[in-house]
């Protein structure tokens, strides 16, 4: 996925991160799962976001998008399963953005972002 469309993604992730509940990534060369944090008081529009974050992830530093395997919404957001987050809203979030390949299931959406 190009700079450019990952910029208008966090835009829209940021601009409507009141429905974003919990956002997860996994990087291309680690095994770890990281979950980052954008909400409606994230600082955006920075030059550096034209190449990924810095100190918005579990991961902590920066975190550029070429290394983002894939984003992960998932459909609990607690290990109890009370709540929930609105699948069918984030997809319409991602779709008005563009077109990209996610895998949907009952646990969530997968947003692949690099193949």
């Amino acid at each position: 996925m190009s700079n450019s469309k990952w910029v208008r993604l966090i835009d829209e992730l940021v601009n409507n991160s009141d429905k974003i509940k919990k956002l997860e990534f996994k990087k291309v060369q680690k095994d770890h799962i990281g979950e980052l944090y954008l909400t409606e008081d994230t600082t955006y529009g920075f030059d550096y976001w034209q190449n990924g974050f810095e100190g918005h992830n579990s991961l902590g530093g920066w975190l550029t998008f070429k290394e983002i395997e894939f984003l992960f919404f998932p459909r609990f957001i607690d290990s109890d399963e009370h709540l929930e987050q609105d699948l069918m809203e984030i997809e319409n979030l991602i779709y008005k953005v563009g077109q990209f390949s996610l895998d949907i299931d009952e646990n969530g959406i997968k947003l692949i972002c690099y193949k």
